[in-house]
């Protein structure tokens, strides 16, 4: 039987992960007639140095209801500072989680400044090093509600729901799972987040600005495994269980500073606190046991990332992110990042 591990660590290590990504963007010098644009759409690539396994593959389209216009701030910072009702689909291929996902989504903005918002994803799970050895989907969904409180700041807050589940029944000729005795199986994973989020943008004279990013979430998960073996020699027939309840605090704070249009430097921080509560029972040990266990971990970041403005409609973006932990059984990380871009 494979070690028992909590998928929503995976899941928070890849939040922590993607929110270094792309800061920053662009050549304040270059001038187009056409300094507006209603579609967005980018692919991009991040990989790190420490681990070839751990990169990502990102894909993105989103339609702004309301012009967007390229004179408002950082590149980067065009979206955010619209303020603008839009439509977006995205996909994420994860190496290290081995999961894919698609996602939809969409903010409306009200006139008096409130926005909400709605997302639903589907995610592939292929990861078979883990309690479950085969693959599967689950089904996310959020929900977001907020207000834009000047011209360039904002505060939310958001619930996401977040649940998969699998069975396995053997038949006659199911091929080799058969071969480790297993008749029958059963795995359920469900979670539950909530949160609040601000951002702000702050014009500067010396620099073109910075940007702060605050998050705060709290998850409540579970998982349940079933495992019925078949009788081997002198063991009967038997069972195992295990259930798990998990739970995550999760702060995230980031700065950056935008030189300009197209460049900035930045750091984050990221804290996390975990609880988790196991039970373990089989036929053996019907009346079973509890492991308990409790954990925090604080991670810290630098990063750079330049746009370069190619031509009035297309852009790449480069970046770079060093990450530092105090938990010795983690590698630190340096990301590197390159976004393509065309905006129309």
């Amino acid at each position: 039987m494979k070690r028992c591990h909590s998928q929503p660590l995976k899941l928070t290590a890849a939040i922590a992960i993607s929110l270094v990504a792309f800061s920053a963007q662009a050549n304040d010098t270059l001038a187009s007639a056409n300094n507006s644009f209603h579609h967005d759409t980018s692919a991009s690539y991040i990989t790190d140095t420490d681990n070839s396994d751990n990169a990502y593959l990102f894909a993105s389209y989103r339609y702004y209801f309301d012009a967007v216009s390229t004179d408002l701030g950082p590149w980067a910072l065009n979206t955010f500072l619209a303020q603008s009702s839009n439509f977006g689909v995205n996909y994420l291929k994860s190496d290290l989680a081995e999961t894919s996902s698609y996602q939809v989504d969409g903010t409306y903005v009200f006139e008096s400044n409130w926005f909400i918002g709605a997302n639903y994803q589907q995610i592939n799970d292929d990861d078979d090093s883990f309690a479950w050895p085969y693959n599967y989907d689950e089904s996310l969904y959020g929900l977001k509600l907020g207000y834009y409180f000047n011209e360039s700041s904002q505060i939310s807050i958001f619930y996401q729901n977040q649940s998969g589940s699998d069975s396995y029944q053997h038949t006659s000729g199911s091929g080799q799972n058969f071969q480790i005795g297993l008749l029958a199986a059963n795995f359920d994973n469900q979670s539950d987040t909530f949160g609040i989020e601000t951002q702000s943008y702050i014009p500067m004279e010396s620099i073109n600005g910075v940007n702060l990013f605050a998050r705060w979430q709290y998850i409540d998960a579970s998982q349940y495994y079933y495992y019925r073996l078949a009788q081997d020699g002198f063991l009967p027939e038997r069972y195992f269980t295990t259930d798990i309840d998990n739970t995550f605090n999760h702060i995230f704070l980031a700065a950056d500073f935008y030189i300009n249009k197209s460049w900035s430097i930045g750091a984050q921080y990221d804290w996390q606190d975990i609880d988790i509560k196991q039970f373990n029972s089989s036929s053996f040990t019907p009346e079973g046991d509890t492991i308990e266990v409790s954990d925090s971990v604080n991670n810290y970041g630098l990063n750079t990332a330049y746009w370069w403005q190619i031509s009035p409609h297309f852009s790449a973006k480069f970046s770079a992110s060093k990450l530092f932990n105090d938990n010795d059984d983690n590698q630190d990380s340096l990301l590197f990042g390159l976004e393509l871009n065309a905006r129309f």
